[in-house]
């Protein structure tokens, strides 16, 4: 890199910076550590992809070799270290180095000429170069009918080129393709003929600040696809400010994760289209640093978690480039009672330390809370996120090969989470957070574990002979198959934050809701509800219907009362389900599913 490339290569993280990333936090100074390490990362990166893009063959194009950027970016750097290190850390950036080095070495396919992807490299150090504020002329390659330039904006050039220049002279500066020009505005962040300048969103609540970029431009913003701009109308834009500035007011008044290092680290956001019902979607990724993609959540409390929640997740990845936590993990997986699918133990580390600050987002709104729809929903968030996150961390120090800090990391963590567990939540809140682990993991088992076929044909000949089966448990194999997003838990919330909306469901007047497959029904109302008997019989009926609705079997097991059948339904929910399947022959129906599970609980160990 320019001339400090050697420079802080060798990273330590302090003591006080760990045990504060170890209870769940960690503030400004603990993220600058992080940010240091990031620094340096993509730096080496950076290297690595000129290094093999500047071999021969060279990818064949309109464009100047690799080096000449990496010249620019020394040229920038010496005049402006801060403008190069906005640019190594932009997390457009850090996605196009990754997909980038893994397109050269064959490891991806890519979208587009290779020299035009390997070519950003240019529109990086013209970046670099314009915030340095120093003379130069670079070409760039153009594409989605105009040149990127990451971190600052969008100039349009027609369809018809392949690249552009980027010239600065003095106080002005241009693209330039043929006869057209696109003059760039002094604040680059500003709008102007030809221009769309990337915009910051802006939160500030007692003094602490978040404002992160918003990217609607770069084809490389999203981690999880290419897409061409899309730039947000000036409504839209406005929505986007109101509800994140709503939004920071409560990450800000919170105090169980330091605000000010999530404000630290969150550096870019990037709305996006993807649906994720029941709860809004949003991600982060280790390969794009402080970005959080988001679908423009409408309720300042769900965007609030999401963003101490994404917040958690990418200081933890920046924290174990540095710290090796875990010796393997990816060569499992395991359950993890957040996801819909099975997770590798490192992604089982991930959910557990992001959930564990939601936990602490939402004890804090429980406390401040008065009663009523508000302090319930913070009631059963609490309860929910913590048993979570409770459950992961029992895998995790079960199974996990952790190394000496990350065995010191874990504990750290299981102390913090032991003071919420301890904490008493009203009983219904409880109870539908109890209800929605359960379910949660009964689905999770019936989806996607499969009991040994031979013990479960014994088992149904034993049904049908009426002979005792071997009381041991039969052996399971993981076989993930397609997730369903299940409707139980929009239900619990909308009990919670809306009884009067809750209450209309009944006659259908209700909106919000989802339709088809995933719709709730009326056993699914009476569970929400606590109707147990009503809710018993629905999903008995739906189970008569269809004997494969999964979650009509756990439902069931939540609306039982105690006993062997709901002890079964818990905790091995695959067998009675295999069974089952085992003992349908056309036309025959197969046994009833409280007696076969009763059946099976009153003759099995463990």
């Amino acid at each position: 890199m320019p001339s400090s490339a050697t420079r802080g290569l060798n990273h330590r993280l302090s003591v006080e910076s760990f045990a504060e990333l170890a209870r769940g936090s960690g503030g400004p100074s603990a993220v600058a550590e992080l940010r240091s390490g990031q620094r340096s990362r993509a730096m080496l990166l950076l290297r690595a992809l000129v290094d093999i893009a500047s071999a021969p063959p060279a990818p064949p194009g309109p464009l100047p070799p690799p080096r000449d950027a990496w010249h620019l970016l020394i040229r920038a750097e010496h005049r402006s270290p801060a403008a190069v290190e906005t640019l190594l850390l932009h997390p457009s950036v850090g996605v196009w180095l990754n997909r980038c080095l893994r397109r050269l070495r064959g490891l991806e396919s890519g979208d587009g000429p290779l020299w035009s992807a390997v070519g950003h490299l240019h529109a990086i150090a013209a970046s670099a170069a314009l915030l340095a504020g120093i003379d130069f002329r670079g070409t760039v390659p153009v594409r989605e009918g105009g040149a990127i330039l990451p971190a600052l904006g969008f100039a349009r050039i027609p369809d018809s080129a392949d690249v552009a220049d980027v010239v600065r002279n003095g106080r002005k500066a241009a693209v330039l393709s043929g006869p057209y020009s696109v003059t760039l505005p002094a604040d680059f962040s500003e709008d102007a003929p030809g221009w769309h300048g990337l915009r910051r969103l802006r939160g500030e609540h007692e003094g602490i600040v978040c404002a992160p970029l918003v990217d609607d431009l770069d084809p490389y913003r999203d981690f999880l696809r290419i897409r061409g701009p899309e730039r947000l109308g000036d409504e839209e834009w406005r929505g986007w400010q109101e509800r994140f500035g709503n939004a920071w007011r409560l990450v800000s008044e919170q105090r169980q994760v330091d605000p000010r290092g999530i404000g630290a680290c969150l550096s870019s956001v990037v709305p996006v289209p993807y649906a994720a019902w029941p709860e809004p979607f949003s991600a982060s990724s280790p390969e794009a640093y402080g970005c959080v993609l988001l679908n423009g959540a409408t309720d300042p409390l769900t965007l609030a978690a999401a963003l101490v929640h994404e917040a958690q997740h990418i200081k933890l990845s920046a924290l174990m480039d540095l710290v090796p936590l875990i010796e393997g993990g990816l060569e499992e997986i395991h359950y993890a009672p957040w996801r819909l699918d099975p997770r590798p133990l490192r992604g089982l580390l991930q959910g557990v330390y992001a959930f564990l600050g939601v936990t602490g987002f939402w004890w804090d709104r429980l406390r401040r809370a008065e009663p009523g729809p508000a302090r319930d929903t913070a009631a059963f968030e609490f309860a929910l996120r913590r048993a979570q996150t409770a459950s992961g961390l029992r895998t995790l120090l079960a199974h996990a090969e952790l190394t000496p800090r990350g065995e010191e990391f874990l504990h750290r963590l299981e102390g913090r989470l032991a003071l919420w567990l301890a904490q008493r939540v009203p009983s219904v809140p409880e109870r539908l957070a109890s209800d929605l682990i359960h379910d949660h993991r009964m689905v999770h088992r019936m989806r996607h574990l499969t009991a040994d076929r031979e013990w479960t044909a014994q088992w149904a000949r034993d049904w049908r002979e009426r002979t005792d089966p071997p009381g041991e448990l039969p052996g399971t194999t993981v076989r993930p198959t397609r997730p369903e997003a299940p409707a139980r838990p929009a239900l619990a919330r909308l009990r919670l934050a809306d009884p009067a909306e809750f209450a209309r469901l009944g006659d259908g007047r209700a909106t919000g809701l989802p339709e088809g497959d995933d719709a709730p029904d009326r056993a699914d109302l009476d569970w929400a509800a606590g109707d147990t008997a009503a809710a018993l019989r629905g999903y008995r009926a739906r189970l008569e219907a269809d004997p494969d609705d999964i979650a009509a079997w756990a439902g069931l097991a939540l609306s039982l009362p105690d006993g062997a059948a709901r002890t079964t339904l818990l905790n091995h929910p695959e067998l009675a389900l295999a069974v089952h399947r085992e003992l349908r022959t056309a036309p025959d129906p197969g046994p009833d599913p409280v007696a076969l599970a009763r059946w099976i609980g009153t003759r099995t160990r463990g």
